[in-house]
């Protein structure tokens, strides 16, 4: 006998939250740029940084 499914409730909960700069430590802020700047050269040279970014393009 076959199950059916007549309702399915979810729930999501997002968070947002505005940091100030001087709530981010100094550590904190350098690996985010460092970040930044590896994804920004990579895509000028057209390769993805990530194994995520590779996976997104493979799916395309």
């Amino acid at each position: 006998m076959a199950v059916v499914i007549k309702e399915i409730h979810v729930r999501t909960v997002v968070e947002r939250r505005i940091l100030t700069e001087t709530e981010v430590p100094e550590e904190i802020l350098r690996k985010i740029e460092n970040r930044v700047v590896e994804k920004l050269s990579a895509r000028e040279s057209g390769q993805p940084t990530t194994a995520r970014q590779t996976r997104r393009k493979n799916e395309r």
